[in-house]
């Protein structure tokens, strides 16, 4: 990852919640990875909440009034490779994931981001196999950063 990244990404990161650390710089670094894996650029806005804040924006925008892990808001259409969006994070959420699931709550935080940053992407998960597609890349992505960054630990 020493080369110079074809497209210019601009990462900001809000947090406003208090149930998991947040390492701005990590964070940063895994859109920027990820991005780079799939050739794209462009201004991504991250925020992270607790369950109360991410329960209202489901319903204000989805219609849904539970707690969800990640929503994201593709502010204007993809052009010439270059996203505009936003990514909300429950870590709440991503907390009792990862306690049911055996792993770091940092994995799953950095699970829901590269989830995000495929629906922002294009990718879909409404159907079985595009949900099945898009987990297979999410997965391949985030076994790629720990590769490159070592082993998620809170």
């Amino acid at each position: 990852m020493s080369e110079a990244p074809l497209f210019e990404v601009e990462v900001e990161i809000q947090d406003l919640q208090k149930t998991i650390s947040i390492d701005s710089t990590s964070v940063e670094e895994l859109v920027r990875f990820v991005l780079g894996r799939e050739s794209h650029g462009g201004r991504i806005g991250i925020c992270f909440v607790d369950d109360e804040r991410i329960t209202q924006l489901h319903g204000d925008f989805l219609g849904d009034q539970s707690a969800t892990d990640v929503i994201t808001f593709p502010l204007e259409k993809t052009v010439s490779r270059l996203l505009d969006g936003e990514i909300v994070i429950s870590t709440e959420t991503a907390d009792r994931q990862a306690q049911e699931r055996g792993w770091a709550p940092l994995r799953e935080v950095h699970l829901y981001l590269i989830h995000g940053l495929l629906h922002l992407l294009g990718h879909d998960d409404i159907d079985v196999e595009g949900s099945e597609a898009m987990k297979r890349l999410q997965e391949a992505h985030l076994n790629a950063w720990i590769e490159f960054r070592g082993p998620l630990y809170d």
